[in-house]
């Protein structure tokens, strides 16, 4: 199964909007491959942007996981934003509130992943 999003580069950072409501196993495989092929394609600054989430399992937390370790590992970073409530409570749950950044806006996070990075720019 697919996984919907749209891409857009904002600064050198990749603004990634999962479109899907529910994000569940079947999601887990295609969004890991979206991510690798942007560290791929040289864009280690991520920004998943999940307002439109509303339910996610642990697989799909393993693959966002697998993808905060994946741009650490080439020098980035990858961030959460407009994280809905019910997702926030299974990060906390799954004890990985510590292991994600959580920011309201793009702005916030563009700027963030930015500043973080502004050595290697």
């Amino acid at each position: 199964m697919d996984i919907k999003t749209h891409t857009e580069k904002r600064e050198n950072v990749i603004v990634l909007t999962i479109l899907q409501e529910k994000l569940t196993h079947h999601h887990a495989a295609p969004l890991k491959e979206q991510i690798f092929l942007e560290i791929a394609g040289g864009n280690n600054r991520i920004a998943l942007l999940l307002k439109n989430v509303k339910r996610i399992d642990s697989s799909s937390l393993s693959a966002m996981l697998f993808g905060k370790r994946q741009t650490t590992q080439a020098g980035g970073d990858l961030v959460l934003i407009a994280v809905q409530p019910e997702v926030k409570s299974m990060i906390r749950i799954a004890q990985l509130s510590h292991v994600f950044r959580i920011f309201p806006t793009i702005d916030e996070a563009v700027a963030f992943l930015k500043e973080k990075n502004k050595s290697t720019d």
